[in-house]
Parts: C-alpha cells; structure tokens; sequence
C-alpha cells in the first residue's frame, strides 16, 4: 500500500532488510571483529598487564582502535555495495519494468531504498559502538568520548560515501559498470593530475614530481579521507605522560556530509528523469556519452602513450615530443572507439559521424601536448624570488644548504642553467660528462620548488666558477660543507663515543679494532685536519670519475649530540620537520652511528694510524682494487 507519509514504504523497507541481510550481517561482523574484539584482545595483551601507566594503557588500546574505525577505505566499499543491491534492479530490463509498474511513484521507490541502504551502514555502526562501550568499560578503559566522537566520523563517512554511490548509481545501467565508476569517481581528480604532471615531467627540461598533491585533492573523496582522517595520542613532554587522543579530520568529513545532501537531491533528479529502456547500458544519461568517449579516450589515451613513448626513450633515445603525439593519436583511436563499442553495444562504431569526432578529438589531444612542448605555461622557465625563499639546497655528490647571502647567487646560476637547455640536454644526449644536480627551494608560503639537470662537469665546467658545475663544487670542497656532510648539521656538538676501523691481515682476514679514548682522538682530529686542507675533495664523484680508489678499509664512529643527529641527507629531504621550533622529540639528543671511507691522499690520517702502530706490518690498509687482487690470488693458491 502506497505510503502517505515521508514518501516512505514500509513494505520494500522490510523486503529490503530480509532479502539482503547478508550484506548488513557482514558488516557488523566486520565492525565487532575491529572494534569490541580487538578491544577485547588488546586488553589481555601481556605488554598492557605489565607496570605501565594505567592512562598510557587505556589511551593506547582506545587509539589503536580509533585508527582502525577511522580507515575510510571499509566504509566507502561497504557504501558501494549496499548502494548497488538498493537499485540493482534498474540494471536488468525486466526487474526495472516490474518494479516500475508497482503502484509506487519514483520518489518512494528512491526514498525507501536510499534510507533501506543508509540503515544498512548506520545500525550496525552503532551497535559496535555500544558493544565496544561495554567492553571497554569493563576493561577500565573510560576515555569512551573518544569513541564517540570516532564513531560520528565514522557514520558522516558512511553518509557521504552512500550518497555518493547512490549518485554514481543513477549514470549506468550495468551492474559491473557502478564499482568500476564509483572508484573512478574517487580518483578521478588524483589520477588526472598525475597524467598531466607526468607529462610535464616528460616535455619540461628539469622538471621531476610536478605535482604535489595538495588541498585540491579534497576532490578526490576516498584518497583524501585516507590521508587526512586519522588520530594520534597526545604526548605531553612537561609530565612524560599521554594525555588524551586527537582526532583529524572531523570537519572535512562534516564539509563532506554537507555535499552528500546535494548528492542525495540531484540523484533523485537523475532518478526521475531515467529512462528504463536504459537498463544494460553503460551510460544510462545521453549528455553524458560524449564524455565517456573524451574521458577514455584522453585519459586512457596519455596514460598508454606516457607508457609507449616511456618505453621508446630507455630503448633508443628519441625525442619525447614526436613519439607522445604518434602514440596518443593512436592510442586515443583505440581508447576511444572501444568506449564507443561499449555505449554501443556493437563492434561495428567507425562511423563517419564518430571517425569525424575522433579527428577533433586527436586535434585537441596533439594540441594539449604541444602546449606543456613549447612550455606555454612557464614552468620550465619559472624561478622563485629570492625574498620568497626561506631555504635553499643543492644536491650534486651530497646536499649543501645555501646561505642566505649565496641565494641571489644560486638563482642566478639556476637561471644560467635554464638558458642554456640546448647545450646540457645534447651534453646529455651524447653521453658526455654530466652529473645529476637537484636544486631545491623550500618556500615561505610553505611549498617546496624543485628541479633537476644533468650539469655538465667537462674540465672546461669546472674549472669555471661562473658556471653552475664549478659554483657547486666550490661549495663541496668546502670543510664546512663536507663535515657536516660525514657528521651532521650539528657535527661541533658532537661528543664521539666510540670509534673502530676494519684491519685486514695478508690472508684478506678482517678484525675490527676498538680504538682507545687517546687513540680515538688522534684520529678524529687527523681526520678533521684532512678535510681541511682538502685531501677529501677525492670523495667527490662528480669531480673524480677516475681518480683513485678509496681504502677497503673504513672506520666506524658512535656519537651523541644532544641537539639531535640531523643528517644531512635527511635535513635536505625534510627540511620542515628539523626546523628550530620542532618540539619532535625524536629529534632531540639521540646516538648515531656512521662509517667513514677515506683514500691514500688523506696523510695525516694515515701517518697518525702508523703513529699508533694501528697499522703495521700485520694488519694493513687496503685499497679496493689490491684487496679484490690479494682475495683473488688467495683464491687461485688454495685451489691450487
């Protein structure tokens, strides 16, 4: 009988809670097992029965299980489901015409199965809720706000997840067709910009990782609930206790929320106006098959065409451009009559009508390459201001971070690289002498600019100050640079705590010897006094390709620095995260240790060893070409 209240039918309502108790059962099966269960399980764990703060115990065990409530991943698929077994009907002609002709109108129809489907994922979100309540108080675990206010992010995801899988529902009439849509629709914005940026990383000279992903992927829904709805215990360092738990994200999730109501309206919209001879096609909406056609023909287009011309390159070389515009006219031919033979239903789409369509389209897809070739955009010429910059780094053989009064300098020189494209790419392409240089700029508006060049490094480079390669290896021979280098930003704060070196006997035997407090120091400083007059400079690989080889040997050194060890690698990578004001405890006074190479050019390093008698007529130095010699004839003897 026809409802005369909310639109809503209490008889399909049943229907729906009986036919499709299945899928509502494995849900709450899955939320008992991840939350009351694990709970349970945790609470009985030996790590938590032992003497340890009973608020660390409780916030510990409530987080863990947060996090796993808050993955949005379980909740969207559990969405895509219940929303296709709601209106699987409209995806076979003959259920869509027996259900049409009930003396129902569409907006019950709609109505009871989006609020059927709905209480699929909100009841069984509750009643974990509860069940995880009553265990968790049983177990002493009373910080149960938390798990409230988790499991209200939980039910607004739930809401919008549905909502948009409903909407997604109403553009097909396939069955295989809505997951396939709805994950596409997730992704859509992320995988579109990985196309382009992947593009701009083939045709614009220095660029690599073109894009960040940023706020804009709020429009990726699924992608960006999985990277921004978290939690975390809070840690208080004054009282060396944990003091409570944060949770991420509750307001992009109600933003969500927000937009499912506009979902849940145009969907019903989409609803009326649905044609049911459109069950079993792939677009149920016509204005829409147009742009099924562009959309695969353009993304699946350029990804296959990156793939071909990716291919093309590592194998003989040849310039990106040509071979991106013969693949994407060639791939976006495929791509685009398959999408048609899918609309159609049919093998036979080549059409004049849709050979015409396909000419505009691969008229438009050449032009969209030719635009990031001739770098309409300015991306390969674009540079930062120097009062822009908070931080600057180059990266030729290992990172150096830029002086404020060398930035004007560096920029300039960046520029000296941009306007000399031609040469270096040739350089590049002839196999000549070139070395891979990063240039990294960490902004104040807080984004990072980075580019990347092979930067010849002929004598005639490096001999020249003026040029890029000679600027930056000035700055890597520098003692300063290089100890920071081998000991980190913070290398004057050190406090070395032991140190050895491998010893090797005539027989190739290794021992490692343990210096002594005196022995140590003699080393340490013989080995600073190398670098200072620069009988280290032979580590740099970009300047010495052929020069000599580095002793086998090498030395190990265990130090603390109370400030933090900040590597200067990891500086360079995560220059934010080692700022001053980082109270990441982590970072702060903590032990390291790292091996040291050294060379037959570092003298007082070997004249101190011999002092020492360190090194003797026993126990030598080998460099690794008369190590692999002596190894190799002990081989020959004994097997003689």
């Amino acid at each position: 009988m026809k409802s005369k209240t909310f639109c809503f039918n209490w008889t399909i309502f049943k229907k729906n809670v009986t036919h499709y108790w299945p899928i509502w059962s494995l849900y709450l099966a899955y939320l008992l097992v991840t939350m009351p269960v694990v709970v349970w399980q945790l609470t009985t764990m030996e790590y938590y029965s032992m003497d340890y703060d009973k608020a660390f115990r409780m916030y510990d065990i409530m987080q863990s299980v947060i996090s796993v409530e808050l993955m949005p991943f379980p909740t969207f698929a559990a969405a895509a489901v219940v929303a296709l077994a709601m209106f699987s009907y409209l995806y076979s002609a003959k259920s869509a015409n027996m259900i049409h002709a009930l003396p129902v109108n569409r907006l019950e129809l709609y109505v009871t199965n989006y609020l059927s489907g709905l209480t699929f994922l909100i009841i069984p979100e509750l009643i974990s809720f509860f069940v995880t309540v009553i265990v968790c108080l049983t177990n002493d675990i009373t910080c149960i706000q938390y798990l409230f206010y988790a499991t209200l992010a939980q039910m607004g995801t739930a809401f919008f997840a549905y909502s948009l899988a409903v909407f997604v529902a109403m553009f097909t009439g396939q069955a295989f067709a809505m997951p396939f849509y709805f994950v596409l629709v997730n992704y859509l914005y992320v995988g579109c910009m990985y196309l382009v940026s992947e593009i701009i990383n083939l045709f614009c000279y220095g660029v690599e990782d073109a894009w960040n992903p940023g706020r804009s992927c709020v429009l990726s829904p699924l992608y960006y609930l999985g990277n921004n709805l978290r939690s975390s215990t809070i840690y208080e360092s004054a009282t060396a206790s944990t003091v409570g738990i944060r949770i991420f994200g509750v307001k992009l999730v109600g933003a969500y929320a927000a937009v499912a109501v506009v979902l849940i309206v145009v969907a019903y919209q989409l609803y009326k106006r649905r044609q049911i001879e459109t069950a079993g096609d792939w677009v149920s909406i016509g204005i829409v098959k147009p742009v099924f056609r562009w959309g695969a023909a353009l993304c699946g287009g350029i990804l296959l065409s990156i793939m071909v011309t990716a291919l093309i390159q590592s194998s003989c070389g040849a310039s990106a451009y040509p071979c991106m515009v013969v693949s994407i006219v060639v791939m976006g031919f495929v791509c685009f009559f398959a999408a048609e033979m899918l609309l159609e239903k049919n093998f036979r789409v080549f059409k004049k009508r849709r050979l015409i369509e396909w000419a505009g389209f691969a008229v438009v897809a050449v032009c969209f390459v030719t635009v990031f070739e001739l770098d309409v955009f300015g991306i390969e010429k674009r540079l930062p201001a120097a009062d822009e910059v908070e931080a600057a780094f180059v990266y030729m053989d290992y990172p150096i971070e830029v002086g404020e009064e060398d930035i004007e300098t560096l920029l300039a020189l960046h520029r000296q690289v941009i306007d000399n494209k031609r040469a270096y790419m040739q350089n590049e392409r002839d196999d000549g002498q070139y070395y891979y240089t990063t240039f990294r700029y960490y902004l104040k508006d807080g984004t990072r600019f980075e580019r990347r060049y092979a930067l010849p490094i002929t004598e005639q480079y490096i001999a020249d100050e003026t040029t890029p390669s000679g600027w930056i290896l000035s700055l890597e021979k520098q003692p300063e640079n290089m100890k920071r280098s081998m000991f980190g930003i913070g290398y004057g704060e050190n406090t070395y705590i032991t140190a050895s070196i491998e010893r090797y006997d005539e027989q190739g035997n290794m021992f490692e010897y343990t210096l002594e407090e005196e022995e140590k120091k003699a080393v340490l400083d013989a080995f600073m006094r190398d670098i200072e007059e620069g009988n280290f400079e032979y580590t740099l690989y970009s300047l010495y390709q052929n020069g000599p080889t580095q002793y086998y040997n090498s030395i190990s050194v265990n130090y603390y620095n109370p400030a933090g060890y900040n590597d200067m690698y990891e500086y360079f990578a995560g220059y934010r995260s080692y700022a001053k004001d980082d109270n990441n405890a982590r970072t702060r006074g903590v032990n390291n240790n790292v091996y040291l190479s050294f060379y037959p050019e570092c003298t007082h390093l070997i004249e101190t060893l011999n002092q020492l008698g360190i090194i003797n007529d026993t126990w030598k130095l080998y460099t690794s070409d008369e190590y692999e010699a002596m190894v190799s004839q002990n081989f020959e003897a004994y097997n003689d």
